[in-house]
């Protein structure tokens, strides 16, 4: 589609030539029917699907659509260790002209040398005690020799920039750096075809960045085929060679960039946001279309392209902290973590109603900060505390009768056998329950779930697990909230019906607190009352949303990329701006930004 943002965005990536020799290999899933569960409704069917090396495929969909199991499919894990209810179809992998291999017939340590697989949990495939040799695992297995072992469990590690965490041990990683070697060990067996699924959900935003142009470069200059499955569509969509949308386990569209998301109301209807670009090119009158996509794609882009985290300065520490009554607080707060600094005398308040977001890069302290506040971590020094309470250490319990606690990784939380016993278990622990709460039969509706009480937590998608975890919480009827990346493995409908029922639960019950550790910037925008940027374990600086996105060189300094919408506004201001648009709405409603992208035209022809 000529013209088209998806069409500038796609042109906008560095395009390089194809690898020598041309494709070199590809894989084709033909996949009838397959299902879970006896008489169930089929989670795939009537799949087609042609990934070629060097190719970048980027795989979108709502919660529950399929995607995560047609990678599975493509890994050859189906049917090889999840036979399901039914499976009826192949997976074959081509070479050069020779006799296609069915996936679906070999064992899984030969699949890996041809197709490899992340999983969107890097919790369920890492092993091993400490990053080299996790890393090192599967060449191992092969019986490769000692050297060649080393040189690629270095070139992996080096690849997702991760060759300074080879003697860490895995589990004092972030979820974002175990995100990066759970990749880097699939690497290390040279697929030829890699299957991602949701890569860079627990990844700041430039990690997210420095991951897709590692994968592009992979694609582009070794002939890797690279599938990602991806809510990220904004980051994503500037990498990929073609862009996949699956609903009720069938693929919608399959098609270029550039004719992918228009109309986008193909994709809302779906309950799928489309990258902001897109949405912006179908409501702007021409100007906007014209220049808005080639400044964001260009120096937007290239603003956050290989940026390294520096000094974000004291800027805003000394704002005020938060009117009213202190619900959540650390004063003065310093914590080491296994011989690190993770919290450096931070300070922040989070008042009786409000809420306050946190953001900033993975490892800049955010989640820890959460951890002192329910106790999980004794302070080195200075004051955690609750309701002016100070938090007991290690009792957890006293804590959690006021403020409900939502884990990075929800799995952690689910161990019951059905969503009914798990809202149930909930409300019968601990002290009692305030009159009036919601019962789990009513928080069961508001999360969406009331039709699946009696499934089992795991076989509930991604997003259906975070939703019955926060059910979990909700139905103690808490003062406040803390969350931990509370949208990650969420697709958009459900992240944003997530916040709107939380929404509702504020207004409901007046004075719910709530700190939110997030990466999705969006979301804070739109909920968020006050945001607090942390770097290096404290507050650099700190303000509403609007304040703080219009900040671009603080925020890029501390490893932070605005909204694209955000951006795009400070770009196209005639001068510096103190707030800037927080939403594609409130952009093209203001009608003097027109006249300065026509100067920006001007200036440029």
């Amino acid at each position: 589609m000529p013209g088209s943002v998806s069409g500038r965005l796609a042109a906008a990536s560095p395009q390089a030539a194809a690898p020598p020799g041309g494709r070199p290999c590809s894989l084709h899933a033909e996949i009838d029917r397959f299902y879970y569960e006896p008489n169930g409704v089929a989670t795939l069917s009537s799949i087609d699907l042609r990934i070629e090396g060097g190719e970048f495929v980027v795989i979108a969909g709502p919660s529950g659509s399929g995607k995560s199991t047609l990678a599975l499919a493509l890994a050859g894990v189906i049917p090889q260790r999840i036979t399901g209810a039914g499976y009826t179809g192949s997976v074959s992998f081509y070479r050069n002209g020779l006799a296609p291999v069915d996936l679906s017939a070999l064992p899984l340590h030969e699949v890996s040398q041809h197709a490899g697989i992340v999983f969107q949990n890097p919790e369920f495939q890492l092993i091993q005690y400490q990053v080299d040799a996790e890393v090192a695992f599967g060449p191992e297995n092969l019986g490769l020799a000692r050297e060649e072992i080393a040189r690629r469990v270095e070139e992996a590690l080096s690849m997702v920039g991760a060759l300074h965490l080879a003697d860490h041990p895995v589990g004092g990683l972030s979820g974002g750096q175990k995100q990066r070697v759970a990749i880097a060990a699939a690497l290390a067996m040279q697929p030829e075809i890699l299957i991602l699924d949701e890569p860079t959900s627990d990844l700041d935003p430039v990690g997210t960045a420095e991951v897709f142009e590692t994968l592009h470069h992979l694609s582009r200059v070794r002939g890797l085929g690279v599938v990602v499955i991806e809510h990220k569509l904004d980051e994503a969509a500037a990498f990929a060679d073609r862009i996949v949308l699956m609903a009720g386990g069938k693929i919608v569209i399959d098609a270029e960039p550039a004719n992918a998301f228009l109309p986008t109301s193909a994709w809302t209807a779906l309950g799928v946001r489309p990258p902001e670009l897109a949405l912006l090119h179908e409501g702007a009158p021409a100007p906007i279309r014209e220049t808005a996509v080639p400044l964001e794609c260009s120096a937007a882009s290239a603003l956050y392209a290989g940026v390294a985290l520096a000094d974000c300065g004291t800027a805003g520490k000394d704002a005020p902290l938060g009117k009213g009554v202190p619900a959540m607080e650390l004063a003065d707060v310093t914590l080491r973590f296994k011989g690190q600094r993770v919290l450096d005398r931070i300070s922040f308040r989070v008042a009786e109603g409000e809420w306050l977001a946190l953001i900033g890069a993975n490892g800049s302290g955010k989640s820890s900060a959460g951890a002192a506040l329910m106790g999980f971590f004794k302070p080195d020094s200075g004051v955690a505390a609750l309701w002016g309470a100070k938090v007991a250490f290690g009792k957890i319990s006293l804590q959690a009768q006021r403020v409900g606690y939502l884990f990075q990784n929800v799995d952690e939380m689910l161990f019951c056998d059905s969503v009914r016993a798990e809202l149930e278990f909930s409300r019968s622990i601990g002290a009692a329950i305030p009159t009036g709460a919601l019962t789990p039969v009513e928080v069961a509706e508001l999360i969406g779930l009331a039709n699946r009480m009696d499934a089992h937590p795991f076989q509930l998608s991604g997003g259906e697990r975070q939703r019955l975890a926060l059910g979990a919480l909700l139905v103690r009827a808490p003062q406040g909230l803390i969350l931990d990346e509370p949208t990650t493995g969420l697709d958009e409908e459900h992240a944003v019906a997530l916040f709107e029922l939380l929404s509702r639960l504020r207004s409901a019950l007046g004075k719910l607190s709530c700190l939110l550790i997030t990466h999705d910037l969006r979301l804070v925008a739109r909920f968020a009352d006050r945001v607090a940027v942390m770097s290096e374990g404290s507050v650099a600086f700190q303000g509403a949303p609007r304040e703080v996105f219009a900040k671009t060189e603080l925020l890029r300094q501390c490893g932070v990329r605005p909204p694209t919408i955000s951006v795009l506004h400070a770009m196209v201001a005639a001068g510096p701006v103190e707030q800037v648009a927080v939403s594609v709405d409130e952009f093209l409603a203001r009608a003097d930004w027109t006249g300065a992208m026509e100067g920006k035209v001007a200036s440029r022809d």
